[in-house]
């Protein structure tokens, strides 16, 4: 079999095969997002004031390095510009360093903060070498943007089956494996999570095939840069997507706390939650295929994140009722898993749209940026989630939590997700329109989309 159609398009094995990635990298990122402002309040005894200044710091000083590996790509500096060999050879070092985060090593309190830094840092550069090459594979592996949105599909697939596993999973192995002691389980549960996590991530390498060359170039990077920012397709669909992450941050970082604390439930009603969310958004992801053919790209992210931001108030405003909950907040994630897949279909169509309106190609970088600014936005909405605890007062094992730190709680897992959707839906009106991006992309006569 050699994974490809009539059209040297890729087969549907292939495009299956291609949502691994993102079901190993959204687990492992996942996991550092879900657990770990947890882990090291409550666990490794960090206050959460560092925790805040640690998520913020660390991700922005390691987002640096991917516009460094756009350029990297962009010039072909390492593995001639091809962008499988990064899955080949980083994908285990970063299942190894995600382990390493959760181990608690017997330090001293600033030795547990360096320790922290250092490998939260590591981590996150592993990470950039594995995702922005994997994140750049649609646009060398197809021209079409039906396959395109196929791919994107797929790839959503994995990372909300991610969500899932990594709410159902975790903390059940941290309790089997620790028996009660956290500071035994949580190592012990990273260990088969990042041996698994780095194992998935390499199925791309094996499974894809490159079948376009990205264009070199030997342009600086002030250059590439302004080319970017000439690129309006480009900036919007960045800053929308970067504000998912912010998104994503509060739900993950945040449930555990909210279930707790507000709620008054034990701690597997929030990864309940997460896992909700996981399952709620594959549904999501499937449909969105639909939904993009019949009303176009931008109303698939314009009309779900208006149900979702209505899905929020009705989640706040409800009965404390755990069947209510559970159910309101899968429509929530429902609605916003049907956004995903057309997220990553506009940032490969982004890419290629800059190259023909500004006659730059800039394919390393653009992907590489906007990947930058989603880390800048994960750091920012961890950051705001430690930050919501330290400004609300939030006491680690308190037997009740003041008012104050509640409420600070509930907005930051509801409030800032229900910001987000409002800000997005009126910036991503900007984007242009579905007849402009067909007639820059493909003057040629459309083909039939295809099924997932």
């Amino acid at each position: 079999m050699n994974g490809m159609t009539n059209n040297q398009r890729p087969a549907l094995w292939e495009r299956m095969s291609f949502g691994f990635g993102d079901l190993a990298g959204n687990a492992l990122f996942g996991i550092t997002g879900a657990y770990l402002i947890y882990y090291y309040t409550n666990v490794y005894g960090i206050s959460a004031s560092s925790v805040a200044l640690l998520m913020l710091l660390a991700r922005v000083v390691d987002s640096v390095v991917d516009p460094v590996i756009g350029y990297l790509i962009d010039h072909r500096i390492l593995f001639g510009g091809c962008v499988r060999p990064y899955l080949k050879w980083f994908s285990l070092p970063l299942g190894f360093l995600t382990f390493c985060c959760f181990l608690p090593l017997p330090l001293g309190s600033g030795g547990r903060l360096a320790w922290a830094y250092a490998t939260y840092l590591v981590m996150g550069v592993l990470f950039s070498l594995v995702i922005v090459p994997y994140g750049l594979l649609p646009n060398v592996m197809t021209r079409n943007r039906e396959d395109r949105l196929s791919l994107s599909t797929f790839r959503m697939m994995g990372a909300t089956l991610a969500t899932f596993l990594v709410g159902s999973s975790i903390l059940p192995m941290v309790h089997l494996f620790g028996g009660g002691n956290e500071k035994l389980g949580y190592p012990l549960a990273m260990t088969i999570a990042g041996a698994i996590g780095g194992g998935l991530a390499l199925i791309p390498f094996f499974t894809c095939r490159e079948r376009y060359e990205l264009e070199a170039n030997d342009s600086p990077v002030r250059v590439l840069l302004g080319s970017l920012f000439h690129n309006r397709a480009w900036v919007i669909i960045t800053i929308v997507l970067s504000l998912f992450y912010i998104n994503l941050t509060a739900f993950y970082g945040l449930s555990i706390y909210y279930a707790t604390e507000v709620l008054h439930r034990p701690q597997y009603f929030g990864g309940l939650l997460i896992s909700m969310m996981g399952a709620s958004k594959v549904l999501g992801v499937t449909c969105s295929p639909w939904l993009a053919r019949h009303v176009g790209q931008k109303l698939t992210i314009v009309l779900p994140y208006i149900l979702s931001a209505m899905g929020l108030a009705l989640f706040a405003y409800g009965p404390n009722s755990a069947a209510y909950l559970v159910a309101v907040f899968g429509l929530i994630c429902f609605f916003q898993g049907m956004t995903l897949p057309v997220f990553y279909a506009m940032v490969a169509d982004s890419i290629d749209y800059g190259t023909a309106v500004t006659g730059v190609t800039a394919s390393g970088m653009a992907y590489s940026v906007n990947s930058f600014a989603g880390k800048v936005a994960w750091a920012i909405g961890g950051s705001l989630s430690a930050a919501f605890l330290g400004w609300g007062g939030y006491v680690p094992h308190a037997a009740t939590q003041t008012h104050t730190a509640r409420a600070f709680i509930t907005f930051g897992f509801l409030g800032v997700p229900a910001c987000v959707a409002l800000l997005s839906v009126l910036i991503i009106l900007l984007y242009p329109s579905e007849a402009e991006m067909t007639r820059i992309l493909q003057p040629e006569t459309p083909v039939e989309p295809q099924s997932i």
